[in-house]
């Protein structure tokens, strides 16, 4: 669904974090989700391309909700960490997490061992990325 031109959310922004959060929402194992993931999960977008600057959302799963939030201090079980080029490559579905993990063209920070124990639960997650409609007003 991702296109770099047209309808969609501005990536980044909390416009679509939020349009990523109402997709994890609609997700058939959303309720299961919800009661095994719950936390704060960060996402940072890293200069690139033609984007200039560094931009941090949070997504927030408690039970029965899924909700974006603009990073603030408070600790995040997970923090993924790409340059904007890397983040439309994994939206766009040219790239995925695992291969761009191996090749160190994304972070992952947090309780490593509490994160591997997640990576099944996470899929759902990671194929929600991809389903929001998405424009890349910057070049990459």
């Amino acid at each position: 669904m991702s296109s770099t031109s047209g309808a969609g959310a501005p990536f980044p922004s909390l416009e679509w974090m939020q349009a990523y959060a109402d997709e994890v929402g609609r997700h058939p194992r959303a309720d299961q989700i919800a009661a095994d993931l719950q936390g704060r999960y960060r996402f940072i977008i890293d200069p690139g391309g033609g984007f200039r600057r560094r931009e941090a959302y949070d997504f927030v799963v408690a039970e029965g909700s899924f909700d974006a939030v603009t990073a603030t201090d408070k600790p995040a079980m997970m923090v993924v960490t790409a340059s904007y080029p890397r983040w439309k490559k994994l939206l766009t579905g040219q790239s995925n997490v695992m291969l761009s993990l191996l090749m160190r063209q994304i972070t992952v920070e947090g309780d490593m061992g509490e994160i591997t124990g997640l990576i099944s639960d996470t899929r759902p997650l990671l194929d929600c990325l991809s389903r929001v409609r998405t424009h890349f007003p910057h070049a990459a």
